[in-house]
């Protein structure tokens, strides 16, 4: 689905189901990484992918602090690159797509004495980055259970994926650092 500026994609946004969004910083109505903000403020999770016409490392940190899950320079990638990071996107987006409906029985889960315990280790085994099978195997989890724990990690900030190969990276956020370091805190108080 195609948008010519930040109004029409937000009214797209609004009524379709979607999975992948692509923002370009320069739009005629709205800067990128404003309609980023109003897009995240509609509750709206889908992965985003900024794409700009001149390469600025301000402009990308900004983007990936405000959970980009990548940063494209036009005219940078040859065509075959941009081939596989789109087929990364798309199999990311397909797994979230599937995570989402995992999720909606997760609030209950979290009511669960270990939750907590269990979002933390995932926290901590992707604090350098890591791989969703590492993950797994480090957690000692089933793939249903870190998936609902990934997904609602990354939609409430604590984690974010970065393209790299097929399966990509998850990484924690400096709010999920700060979860952990608030855990860790309570822990030394309860033991």
């Amino acid at each position: 689905i195609w948008a010519s500026n930040g109004k029409d994609a937000i009214k797209i946004i609004e009524r379709e189901e979607i999975h992948l969004i692509l923002i370009d910083f320069f739009l005629p109505d709205i800067c990128g990484l404003d309609l980023m903000d109003k897009i995240r403020g509609k509750g709206i999770t889908a992965p985003i992918v900024m794409i700009t016409g001149n390469g600025n490392e301000k402009i990308a940190a900004d983007a990936f602090k405000k959970g980009v899950i990548d940063y494209i320079v036009k005219g940078e990638d040859n065509i075959n690159e941009l081939g596989n990071r789109f087929s990364s996107y798309i199999h990311f987006a397909s797994w979230i797509s599937n995570v989402k409906d995992l999720s909606d029985d997760f609030d209950h889960l979290c009511k669960k004495r270990d939750a907590l315990s269990i979002l933390t280790k995932i926290l901590e085994c992707s604090a350098g980055g890591a791989k969703k099978s590492h993950i797994l195997y480090r957690a000692n989890l089933n793939s249903v259970t870190i998936k609902k724990y990934i997904w609602y990690a990354i939609k409430n900030g604590y984690l974010q994926w970065r393209r790299k190969g097929r399966e990509g990276i998850f990484f924690t956020t400096m709010k999920g650092m700060e979860l952990i370091s608030k855990v860790n805190k309570l822990r030394e108080i309860l033991i």
